[in-house]
């Protein structure tokens, strides 16, 4: 993004903020949706509201075609406040509260359980189970490209998913018990680059629905997950049409291995993959720090603001616009004000020779970056801005303050 550009967004709103793109967010969809379209007429997007859950954000992924995955009861709030129900949400949850159920019901939501025992709960709200339902499956596998260990969310450590053998009676329950419109979903990996993952994922899902067609259960989609990843270390990202036609190629040789006469729809539900490149941490160099033959630069972000260098050790390139060719490198780390040792946002890292006051860009934070912020140690969550397609800048959600913290603490707010 040009400096100029971040530059008169910083002298208006101060720093940190966190900046999106909305053409390359826009783009990003476009070409998802039309890769996947040349194969699977019927193929939707549903984006995963946990990436970045801005109302705004939301209007333009709803625009271009997406529907949303929402995975909690504000998630699907935020549906119904956009006028989203039925078939455009996928509600994917874990460990679910009947009110949860209850609000997902109420939208005429694609449900998605991950464990038998829900079905007695959707039993005892709604007398019966409704007529569409969907099931995670845990094969005992996961995997992830990325360094972060929590981002396998398959196998027999992980808390999500129904298992192989169990998930066939899951099917049988729901069909006894009045549901007739089925779906199947997997999803054991995210930040995913590999594409033979796919491969795994949907030869696998094809030895469930293979079971299930012995059992008369037909499928009406399976939702292959979202997982999608972005490089945060170089600018090679997964080819599109590489992964589309992949899939394609798999699905369609799993259809002829099992005689299926049927094609069940394509679902996915990325997040990251759409919004990720397109959003950005700007922050401001306050202090300098020399000790034990380290250079520290102090930002005025931190972990409240980017959470996943500190909690994950994951990386985000940095940069210092203002030099952008031609300055001195040296060594550096790069840090936040927070009173714990893993408020960093880089290691020994070759940087620019930076200066007091000196504008900080972290990459690649449009995804997992402003939702997993907090308030620990008072930090504040900081602005989102939106730069538009047509080059505006709009403020599409304002930084919290001392008065919101106070706000919420009864007896003390005036």
């Amino acid at each position: 993004m040009q400096y100029d550009i971040i530059e008169k967004i910083t002298n208006e709103y101060g720093t940190p903020y966190q900046l999106y793109d909305e053409e390359g967010i826009r783009q990003n969809i476009k070409n998802l949706i039309g890769a996947f379209k040349c194969h699977f007429s019927s193929f939707r997007q549903y984006f995963a509201v946990k990436a970045t859950p801005n109302l705004n954000i939301l209007k333009i992924v709803l625009d271009e075609g997406c529907g949303l995955d929402c995975s909690s009861y504000a998630e699907l709030r935020y549906a119904e406040i956009l006028n989203v129900k039925g078939d455009d949400i996928m509600y994917t949850s874990n460990y679910t509260e009947k009110k949860d159920l209850e609000y997902a019901l109420k939208l005429n939501a694609n449900i998605n359980l991950d464990d038998i025992s829900i079905i007695d709960d959707i039993i005892e709200i709604n007398g019966t189970m409704p007529e569409k339902i969907c099931f995670r499956l845990n094969p005992g596998i996961g995997t992830t490209a990325s360094e972060t260990t929590s981002n396998i969310l398959g196998g027999v450590d992980s808390k999500f998913g129904i298992s192989k053998e169990d998930i066939i009676m899951c099917y049988i329950k729901a069909r006894d018990n009045g549901s007739t419109i089925f779906g199947l979903h997997m999803m054991t990996g995210s930040c995913v680059l590999d594409y033979t993952y796919w491969t795994h994922t949907i030869n696998i899902m094809f030895e469930v629905i293979s079971e299930l067609n012995k059992l008369g259960i037909t499928l009406d989609y399976i939702n292959i997950g979202g997982g999608i990843g972005i490089n945060y270390k170089t600018d090679q990202e997964v080819d599109i049409k590489k992964l589309a036609d992949t899939i394609y190629d798999t699905y369609m040789m799993n259809r002829t291995k099992y005689n299926l006469n049927y094609s069940p729809k394509l679902y996915m539900e990325n997040g990251r993959y759409i919004t990720g490149k397109h959003g950005i941490l700007v922050a401001r160099c306050h202090v300098i720090k020399k000790t034990n033959n380290k250079v520290f630069y102090g930002l005025d972000a931190s972990m409240a603001n980017l959470m996943r260098p500190g909690m994950y050790g994951a990386y985000h390139h940095i940069s210092i616009p203002k030099y952008d060719t031609g300055r001195e490198t040296i060594v550096a780390n790069v840090v936040g004000t927070l009173c714990e040792n893993n408020d960093w946002f880089a290691k020994d890292r070759k940087l620019p020779k930076a200066e007091k006051n000196d504008i900080f860009v972290i990459h690649d934070t449009g995804a997992h970056g402003h939702s997993m912020g907090f308030n620990y140690n008072s930090k504040f969550r900081c602005p989102e801005i939106l730069l538009t397609s047509d080059k505006k800048i709009k403020l599409i959600r304002r930084g919290e303050n001392t008065d919101d913290m106070i706000r919420l603490i009864p007896g003390y707010y005036t």
